[in-house]
């Protein structure tokens, strides 16, 4: 007998390997994520640092309460703002092929109308919690502008920055992963399949296949038509190529296509045997009644 030997590839519908093109992408939402941790953060040490400074100025230990909500109003108001200074970076890279200045610009003034959004909502934002509290409040709005804008401008340059580079790394590794390695022979449609048999690649359709069957180290496909192929395969691996084409196990040495049963008879031990289409009767083993147990139902 000449030798018979199964591809290399475990492909199973005989398309040339791809590389998953989100392999290595940095998903939005934990951009997103890491923002927000990196702003509470902030705010946190933030809201220390102004209670030991008002503490400092009275003598007297202060409160905590106060410096936590003015830090948390901002810090709530910069988690909205995001997706705006995700807007910002898709500017500047969208430009970056064209004119840099051009994104640069643009992204500038996104960052004042970011600043004036956040000390605005801010403003409102601390004065509502007081007035629900009891209290009355004022927020500074003359001397806070400047002053906060300052502060702003800049935590808004390393949000935009950061966005950009995880925008970036997704570019580039989809443009790695993008690359696909040479193929020696012609890809088949999604529900075609291969198979070696001896020197020869056969292109096959998963509806022609009636049964598979062990033959010491080979399995026997028998389609219609009379035609058989011999490979040089296990059982066990034909069985995880072909189940989710439906050709289950249904004996230790046998598959057969579901969708080529027309009859199923079930003995008092527990096996049972099934009809084909084809008119042979298969012995079936009560090990794998599972395989065709929607159709007993």
């Amino acid at each position: 007998m000449r030798p018979r030997d199964e591809p290399a590839s475990t492909d199973t519908s005989g398309s040339d390997v791809r590389t998953d093109g989100g392999a290595g992408r940095v998903p939005v939402r934990t951009v997103y994520a890491i923002a927000i941790a990196l702003v509470a953060v902030s705010c946190a040490l933030s809201g220390l640092s102004a209670a030991h400074d008002v503490s400092g100025r009275l003598g007297t230990p202060h409160n905590l309460w106060e410096p936590a909500l003015w830090e948390i109003t901002s810090g709530t108001v910069i988690a909205a703002l995001l997706p705006l200074v995700r807007r910002a970076a898709m500017l500047i890279r969208a430009s970056a092929d064209r004119l840099i200045a051009v994104g640069l610009v643009a992204a500038a003034g996104l960052g004042f109308v970011y600043s004036t959004l956040h000390i605005v909502g801010m403003g409102l934002l601390r004065e509502l919690a007081y007035r629900l509290g009891g209290w009355t409040y004022t927020f500074p709005w003359s001397t806070q502008f400047p002053y906060e804008m300052r502060k702003d401008l800049l935590a808004y340059c390393g949000l935009v920055a950061m966005f950009w580079l995880a925008d970036r790394l997704t570019i580039v590794t989809e443009d790695n992963a993008g690359k696909k390695p040479d193929i020696t022979e012609r890809p088949a449609a999604p529900q075609e399949i291969w198979l070696r048999d001896g020197r020869t690649s056969v292109l096959i359709d998963p509806a022609e296949i009636i049964s598979v069957t062990s033959a010491g180290n080979y399995v026997e496909y028998r389609l219609t038509g009379n035609r058989t192929h011999l490979v040089r395969a296990t059982l066990q691996a034909q069985e995880d190529r072909l189940a989710r084409l439906g050709i289950v196990r249904v004996h230790r040495t046998r598959l057969v296509n579901l969708k080529r049963i027309v009859a199923l008879e079930w003995r008092q031990s527990g096996d049972f045997e099934v009809r084909l289409d084809t008119g042979e009767t298969v012995a079936c083993s009560r090990r794998f009644r599972t395989a065709v147990a929607h159709i007993a139902a």
